[in-house]
């Protein structure tokens, strides 16, 4: 019975998913850690619960809706735009006045109102990839979200201690959401409808324009914090 059932399985799309899952969940894994390293020490597990939860119940809301979402125009720019303001916001440090002395349930409510808006923006990519491998099986859709949350789990926890004693990565961290970003922005039917220039051949330079201008734009504007509090 259990030979029939194995001959049954294909286990190209299973791996497909599996290699789905590793490669996008690190996206999801990079802003839970970035987002939860300002944090106190007793707040940043609770950070990461969240942040999880709330990736996993944007992708099953997502796979729940894809045959609605999946042609729709201007949902990938939308995410794309919010994804390049979080991962500026990801990389500046936190002001004064948000330090968790000045709040602490306020800071954590604002850390998983960031991670909930980044994680809406790129659990769409997951699930449409994940649906795109799965060939319509809600089977193996359910399962590509089951895999990813403890993909998601250590992938944070890993990431948080290694932006934690490695702050520089935080810039590369950074960098990579505002390529994801290019890459939502230029994959958008809608977008490619009314820009020109916006095309699938232009999608490598538009990740690469998109990753310069999150580091630029976190660049001058801490500098510019920099000088306005001296």
């Amino acid at each position: 019975m259990i030979q029939n059932i194995l001959s049954n399985i294909d286990l190209i799309p299973i791996l497909q998913i599996i290699w789905i899952d590793l490669i996008l969940s690190g996206d999801n894994a990079i802003v839970i850690a970035l987002a939860c390293r300002g944090l106190p020490e007793h707040q940043k597990k609770i950070g990461m619960v969240f942040g999880v939860a709330t990736a996993i119940i944007l992708r099953i809301f997502f796979a729940s809706i894809i045959t609605l979402i999946l042609d729709m125009p201007y949902i990938r720019t939308v995410g794309g735009i919010l994804l390049l303001w979080i991962a500026i916001k990801l990389i500046l440090p936190e002001k004064e006045s948000d330090q968790p002395e000045h709040g602490e349930a306020k800071t954590l409510w604002k850390v998983i109102l960031t991670i909930a808006i980044a994680d809406a923006a790129m659990s769409l990519d997951n699930v449409l990839a994940v649906a795109a491998a799965a060939h319509g099986s809600v089977i193996l859709i359910i399962f590509g979200i089951l895999f990813s949350i403890p993909l998601l789990f250590i992938g944070s926890a890993f990431l948080l201690r290694v932006f934690t004693k490695l702050p520089i990565l935080i810039w590369f961290g950074g960098a990579l959401l505002g390529w994801i970003a290019g890459h939502l922005l230029f994959t958008d039917i809608g977008t490619q409808g009314l820009l020109p220039f916006v095309t699938k051949d232009n999608i490598l330079q538009a990740s690469i324009a998109c990753a310069m201008i999150v580091v630029a734009c976190s660049y001058f504007i801490s500098k510019f914090r920099e000088k306005g509090s001296n």
